[in-house]
């Protein structure tokens, strides 16, 4: 494989994944600040209940379609050298680098659970299908999200042994699981200690008691 489409790839999805899309298009749309939502929270079941599908829509529609041809054009470049799946494979872990740490914060990004339900779709629809499914359950089961990202992780590695068929999939998802367990520690110890907060459809805004009026 030609080590300079690896950069090119490797440059343009990781300046991708540092691109806080749906912080942009709450500003745009919304003119709000994304990270005033989900105090103790999730972020997104938060914004669900102050603004609905429209409010989803306009936050998270364009991120969407920036993951799905992020990973596209990683399969294009390295396509080029019959290696498309590679290529896609390869796009979704610099996407997910950029996403989990991106250099524009220091490293410190978001969850990337997002990019890994979207991305995997992008690489094969079967994987990605899997990978869904597995997030569901892991939601439905747990109530808690983090969990449930990295149980969806854990799909991707099932996936990608079963149905990706390039040399470095594998091993890649390892890795992308293994980085996710440290982007969700705090999560994770939350969890421990009964702190986190777990999805529901009840709506609560009590965090808005401490904002100033």
């Amino acid at each position: 494989m030609n080590a300079l489409l690896l950069s090119i790839t490797a440059i343009i999805c990781y300046v991708s994944g540092c691109v806080d899309t749906p912080e942009l298009c709450c500003q745009w749309f919304l003119h709000k600040n994304l990270r005033s939502y989900g105090r103790g929270q999730s972020r997104f079941q938060v914004l669900y209940q102050e603004e609905g599908i429209p409010g989803l829509l306009k936050v998270y529609l364009l991120d969407v379609i920036k993951i799905f041809l992020t990973v596209l054009i990683g399969g294009w470049i390295l396509g080029i050298h019959d290696h498309a799946v590679t290529g896609k494979v390869f796009a979704l872990f610099c996407l997910e680098m950029g996403r989990m740490y991106p250099v524009t914060r220091r490293c410190v990004g978001s969850m990337g659970i997002k990019e890994l339900l979207i991305g995997m779709v992008a690489v094969d629809s079967v994987s990605g299908v899997l990978v869904l499914l597995f997030f569901v359950a892991g939601a439905y089961f747990t109530r808690y999200l983090s969990l449930a990202g990295l149980i969806a992780a854990l799909g991707a590695i099932l996936g990608a042994l079963v149905f990706i068929r390039a040399p470095m999939a594998v091993p890649m998802m390892i890795i992308i699981f293994v980085l996710m367990c440290f982007r969700h520690l705090n999560h994770l110890v939350r969890i421990l200690q009964h702190k986190e907060p777990q999805l529901s459809r009840k709506t609560d805004l009590s965090y808005k008691f401490d904002e100033n009026f």
